[in-house]
């Protein structure tokens, strides 16, 4: 009897196993999508140290603030120049998307097939570009808008993107140090405790932005060649959920950031002494409809009433969350995961579209996009909100 279901258990082993093989193959990712720009794109990762502030958390860390970023440029790509991945550390990385969104790991272990379309390494073009800082979502990566950066480099940006350490999913530092996730909170917590530590984390992530603006400046970190291509006159920020936020409160406390724009952000960790004052600067916020929190909008609103410079707010039909990252761009499993009804291409475009005409008027001051303008462009695909017409 023992040995019956011994064998059972292997024989149900084997068959699970082959499951997940069979599934992993069937359910294959998608590549990034190529851009659509007249440049090459290179693409550098270096590890930056911030010794004027200390970690959020000490394990794993020296004490002082550390981050991993990625940088993409306009290039000059040479015969010998290798693709770059996607991600490096695909496994862990591919383990930490599974476990957030509850996608089966054999699945997302496949990410390390997803190719991109950036040189590593590559020589940097012989010309000064505007800069992009591109900030994550809560619990995501410097990557997950890959799509986006790999575009606007193509079309002539310089974009930084880091992993705000503890914040991201995962940060995979030299040596093979590990440091995840670490700002869930327990249900424990008052609200006005769990703000309190939001509004702390959110400090901390434009406390990154401003660094790599000083590295940009004047820092040790960045290549020369690499260094003298930023045209530091001419700067923009955009985020993801808590990466918006990040990119509006960036903006409004650095006058090195020139324009914002937010991808479906989550306004709720901005304080409300923050909300209302004058953002004074061009912002665009380009999401889904509405909100489950009510008051995530209500938030949006009150910053563009405010803010005395142009702000646009455009709502994508059938776009949930994750629609606003390389989420859905991979597979269309991603439907079954969070990602909305709008067709992947759909949503490419509308977001490849929409950042690059903003940035172009707001920093290259090459075209002028007026909201009449934006409904003729995507008659079918943006639903524009009343506060916009304002």
């Amino acid at each position: 009897m023992k040995l019956v279901r011994h064998i059972t258990l292997i024989v149900t082993i084997c068959w699970l196993s082959a499951c997940a093989s069979f599934i992993s193959h069937a359910i294959s990712l998608e590549d990034v999508a190529p851009p659509t720009g007249p440049y090459q794109v290179g693409t550098q990762i270096m590890h930056m140290v911030d010794n004027d502030r200390t970690a959020w958390y000490k394990d794993g860390l020296n004490g002082a603030r550390e981050m991993m970023v990625r940088v993409w440029y306009p290039a000059l790509r040479a015969d010998e120049d290798k693709k770059a991945p996607y991600n490096y550390n695909e496994t862990l990385i591919g383990d930490v998307i599974a476990e957030g969104f509850g996608i089966p790991k054999s699945i997302m272990r496949t990410i390390n097939k997803i190719d991109g379309n950036s040189w590593l390494n590559a020589t940097p073009m012989d010309k000064v570009f505007p800069v992009l800082i591109f900030s994550h979502g809560h619990g995501a990566l410097k990557t997950q808008n890959t799509t986006q950066m790999e575009e606007l480099a193509s079309h002539g940006y310089v974009l930084f993107s880091c992993d705000h350490t503890y914040d991201a999913g995962i940060s995979v530092f030299p040596e093979n140090r590990v440091i995840r996730n670490r700002t869930g909170l327990p249900d424990s917590l008052s609200d006005k405790e769990k703000w309190g530590i939001r509004q702390v984390q959110l400090g901390y992530r434009v406390g990154d932005v401003q660094f790599l603006l000083d590295e940009m400046e004047k820092g040790k970190y960045l290549p020369q060649p690499l260094r003298k291509i930023l045209d530091l006159d001419n700067v923009g920020i955009f985020g993801h959920s808590f990466g918006g936020a990040t990119s509006v409160v960036a903006s409004i406390k650095d006058k090195r950031i020139d324009a914002a724009l937010g991808l479906d952000a989550w306004f709720l960790p901005i304080s409300s002494s923050l909300i209302n004052i004058d953002m004074n600067k061009p912002f665009v916020h380009l999401g889904q409809i509405a909100w489950k929190e009510e008051a995530n909008y209500l938030k949006l609103d009150t910053l563009a009433t405010l803010n005395s410079s142009s702000s646009l707010r455009l709502d994508v039909k059938g776009s949930s969350h994750y629609d606003f990252s390389d989420f859905s761009q991979f597979s269309k499993v991603s439907k079954k995961y969070g990602s909305g009804t709008i067709e992947s291409d759909r949503i490419r475009f509308i977001m490849n579209n929409t950042i690059r005409n903003f940035f172009d008027q707001n920093l290259k001051k090459s075209i002028s996009i007026s909201l009449e303008e934006y409904r003729r462009l995507y008659p079918c695909l943006l639903y524009t909100s009343d506060a916009a017409d304002e």
